[in-house]
């Protein structure tokens, strides 16, 4: 039998199991349900209201007056969508949403038009030729499919969270040339643990061609000083660290948010990442709504939601 035959019957099975136990599932009532939910905390689904214990909406934001304005200003002047290529015609709101964020993480940022998006832009500009990478076995889905957009550098995948495992990986490529990628999550979303900071910053001053890319999405709004997420309130000020975080989820709105260590770096993906000159843009009410809930997280007010989000 052929290499591309027997590929192709293997991805046929991974599919017939996906679809049977997705089926179960959605034969029991799990998952795949209608229904409506006024602040992300209870959903009601045929009627009755539950407590919601799959919700992203860690805050609840999205019933708060200042992201419902802030999406209605944006309708008010720009419509339901600006219909241009971001690559030729930016909404002012980005510069807007922009220049809060930067005020929020305390660095340069760029938007893009989901957390998924942020990760296919910049990690294929990030990555040079001669690097390495490697990659929590747990990170996010959408840090590994990014990684097939950068076939020639080649991917280690690390157990999870085995920082004695990075450390030895790292001693034993001292005399190589090129810089060693570690990518993880801040916050795991399958799992619910953290990634091990001080370990990692052990790591960051031991090894100096260490880089980290960490994508924080799941404890953005909810961790960190003006709801920047924990990563950035530990390597805030570290130039060998990445940080992406999500504007969907506790944030309440649309998009995906990269901080960068330095500002040309930004131009560069900015110019250089696929997705940021093919994508289309995050809407104009998204937007609006994204630029109330950034007011709003650096509102003196906004550490009280966070403490009881975490209550």
């Amino acid at each position: 039998m052929a290499r591309t035959e027997r590929f192709r019957v293997s991805h046929t099975r991974k599919l017939d199991s996906a679809f049977r136990y997705v089926s179960q599932a959605v034969d029991a009532g799990v998952i795949m349900n209608n229904g409506d939910g006024a602040n992300g905390r209870h959903v009601t689904v045929d009627g009755q209201r539950m407590k919601n214990f799959g919700s992203c909406s860690y805050l609840g934001l999205e019933a708060l007056p200042e992201l419902r304005e802030g999406a209605h200003r944006a309708i008010d002047e720009y419509g339901t969508q600006f219909h241009f290529s971001r690559a030729y015609l930016q909404c002012s709101l980005y510069l807007e949403l922009e220049a809060l964020l930067e005020r929020i993480t305390s660095r340069p940022v760029l938007v893009a038009a989901s957390t998924t998006l942020a990760h296919q832009s910049a990690l294929p500009v990030l990555v040079r030729e001669g690097d390495r990478i490697v990659i929590d076995q747990f990170a996010h889905a959408s840090l590994h499919a990014a990684l097939q957009l950068i076939p020639s550098v080649p991917v280690e995948i690390l157990r999870h969270n085995r920082m004695d495992h990075l450390d030895a990986l790292l001693e034993r490529g001292r005399d190589q040339k090129g810089d060693v990628w570690y990518l993880c999550d801040g916050l795991y979303s399958m799992l619910g643990d953290f990634a091990p900071f001080d370990e990692l910053r052990a790591l960051l001053d031991r090894h100096p061609r260490l880089r980290l890319y960490i994508d924080d999405a799941h404890s953005t709004s909810w961790l960190g000083r003006h709801g920047r997420g924990v990563a950035l309130d530990h390597f805030a000020d570290e130039e060998r660290v990445v940080v992406a975080l999500s504007l969907n989820k506790a944030f309440s709105a649309a998009g995906g948010v990269v901080a960068l260590p330095a500002r040309e770096l930004g131009a560069r993906i900015r110019r250089c990442g696929g997705p940021m000159l093919f994508s289309g843009p995050i809407q104009p009410p998204m937007l609006g709504a994204a630029v109330g809930s950034a007011r709003l997280h650096l509102d003196p007010r906004f550490p009280a939601l966070q403490i009881v989000s975490s209550a």
